[in-house]
């Protein structure tokens, strides 16, 4: 009976709303260990030097959606008990159906990764590779399809009108091969893209342009019409005498030399600007793309059914709609014309922003992910944040504003030990349960979890510069270079003039090496030109470049063996840090860089 498959698709649609879950959660966008947030945006690089999925193991992701609804819709606590929107004294259909919109959507998505790997190019670049098996359903139903279940036909004096033309039902499972590229332009723009290969399993789909439903008490007419293709290798639709159709599946070779390639493409591009190390701001285009599928059976439906003079009581409805079952399924007809049709991929809008602070021990992001689907548009707005204490434990928090319905919360979690990383992240955790265990509170619940493999991680996002001021006794310096002068028999009148030489130093906040060096090249020649007839002039100048060179000398050994940017001071001097991103190779002149708090990599 019709009134009962109704309400079966009813209770399906519950039912796949109790397992709602988006696909790859928000949360994964900000994770900057793992290597998931390049799949989102293609911009992005992993901090491992390499990475490998393995088999079944480091992806396990499900995603559906349906509508606005929440669970607390269709099951609430009444009187400590556990009831349902149905419940003849505590049920309230009516607060469920007022939710409900025009034409109300769900999905179904999951995602298992075959093999992947990615690594490091060079120093700007980072390529990723990706085969997975997923599985897509896509349902739309509209609002008087659940009107026709609750009320049946309440307007027993006039034209009850249903508009069912938005039903539309949608299955396939296909296998994802992806190979994306990451590109560092300079310190503050990064663009990446990924290009995907779809390799088709198996398709069905059905939608009517048409469905309309008048019920009144002198007639019912059902008028439409519709279409349903099937694409599965070795399956063959055939029109039975009777006029109902039958289906037959090829058997062992038969499927082989009957399978005709259903195959697609789809690419991501992606984007981050950082105008200041500590922001990043990034955007991406995901699964903008087609499938073709082949293997093709068709079947098209003419609805035109007109029932009369039947006879039914005001809440009795339930005695014709067997006819108008028999109606629907009797309509559709074979046929074998085996053309094959195209079908777009479900493409998504994201654009983020993620600020750290504290050298990327914390951070706080937000998130805006929009899909497009051939039927409707989704939207979601996550806030996230991040808490990384150490370099092989991460953990962040957030929330979805449209489907969290102030009852639930985003968590992620990646656990390192090299080379295994563990790592669990969900945009829905329920925070509130019945007695009984249930979310009932919840508008949805999704995960994604599994183990990757992670070689060479960076132990921070963001390396940081230090500039260190090492104590130097520039006394001691210059008087080093006085002993040397006057080994030289210069006079006391001009070792009175290098005597000025500590206190000027002193007076500076820094002194390079290299302007000292300047300056007693300078000293010497004027000590020079007022004492020519002490020494030749070749074999003083000699001297005192000798011993500009040797201090020189034991600058720069001092600097290699410390290995930070040096500079004078007759004050000991504190450690103070300016952030700034470096990479190695970035380094230039006579700049000396120490990674402050270095963590080796693993």
């Amino acid at each position: 009976m019709i009134m009962k498959c109704i309400k079966s698709i009813v209770a399906l649609l519950v039912c796949l709303w109790s397992a709602s879950v988006w696909a790859s959660p928000n949360a994964l966008y900000f994770m900057d260990i793992l290597p998931y947030k390049a799949y989102q945006n293609p911009a992005f690089r992993p901090l491992s030097n390499s990475y490998v999925e393995l088999p079944g193991l480091s992806t396990i992701s499900v995603s559906t959606g349906l509508g606005g609804l929440s669970l607390n819709d269709v099951i609430y606590v009444k009187d400590g008990q556990l009831v349902t929107f149905l419940h003849p004294e505590y049920g309230n259909k009516n607060a469920l159906f007022n939710k409900l919109k025009p034409v109300n959507s769900m999905d179904l998505t999951t995602d298992i990764s075959l093999l992947g790997f990615g690594f490091k190019v060079k120093e700007k670049g980072y390529f990723t590779f990706n085969a997975s098996a997923r599985v897509d359903v896509l349902a739309n139903y509209p609002k008087d399809l659940v009107a026709l279940a609750f009320y049946g036909t309440p307007d027993f004096d006039g034209i009850n009108r249903y508009d069912l033309g938005s039903i539309y039902a949608n299955v396939r499972a296909y296998l994802d091969v992806s190979g994306g590229y990451s590109h560092r332009i300079n310190e503050k723009w990064s663009v990446g893209g990924r290009l995907h290969v779809l390799l088709g399993v198996g398709a069905a789909q059905l939608q009517f342009d048409e469905l309309c439903l008048e019920a009144s008490k002198d007639a019912w007419n059902l008028q439409g019409k519709g279409k349903a293709n099937i694409s599965f290798p070795g399956l063959t639709m055939k029109n039975n005498p009777d006029g109902s159709i039958a289906f037959e599946m090829a058997q062992g070779k038969d499927i082989l030399s009957a399978y005709r390639p259903s195959m697609g493409a789809a690419i991501d591009l992606g984007v981050e600007y950082k105008p200041i190390p500590e922001l990043s701001v990034s955007l991406a285009l995901k699964d903008i793309g087609f499938m073709y599928w082949n293997n093709l059976n068709t079947a098209v439906a003419q609805v035109d059914g007109s029932y009369t003079g039947m006879y039914f009581e005001p809440g009795a409805q339930i005695n014709v709609v067997d006819s108008l079952a028999s109606v629907i399924a009797g309509s559709f007809v074979a046929d074998n014309a085996k053309k094959g049709y195209v079908q777009e991929m479900t493409g998504k809008l994201y654009v983020g922003a993620e600020y750290s602070f504290l050298r990327n021990m914390m951070s706080v992001g937000v998130l805006s992910r929009t899909e497009f689907m051939s039927h409707y548009i989704s939207e979601e707005i996550s806030l996230n944040y991040k808490l990384r204490p150490c370099h092989w434990f991460g953990i962040s928090a957030g929330y979805s504003f449209f489907s969290g319905g102030w009852s639930t919360i985003g968590f992620a979690m990646d656990l390192k030990l090299p080379p295994f990383n563990f790592y669990v992240a969900t945009d829905y955790t329920p925070l509130y349960y019945s007695k009984q265990g249930i979310p009932y509170k919840s508008q949805g619940f999704n995960v994604q979890t599994g183990i990757v493999l992670t070689f060479k991680t960076k132990a921070n996002a963001k390396r940081l510069m230090s500039k260190v001021e090492i104590p130097v006794d520039s006394t001691k310096m210059a008087n080093d270079t006085i002993a040397a002068m006057e080994a030289l028999a210069i006079p006391s009148d001009t070792l009175m003039v290098l005597d000025s030489i500590p206190a000027a130093v002193v007076d500076s906040a820094v002194v390079v090496a290299d302007s000292l060096a300047m300056a007693i090249d300078s000293i010497s020649q004027a000590a020079l030109t007022e004492l020519p007839q002490i020494a030749p002039v070749e074999e003083t100048t000699q001297a005192v470049v000798d011993s500009a060179q040797s201090i020189q000398e034991q600058w720069e050994a001092l600097v290699a063996e410390t290995g930070q940017d040096v500079s004078y001071s007759t004050q000991v001097v504190t450690e103070t840090v300016t952030t700034k991103q470096v990479d190695a190779g970035e380094l230039s002149g006579t700049d000396v860089v120490k990674m402050k708090d270095g963590k080796k990599e693993e």
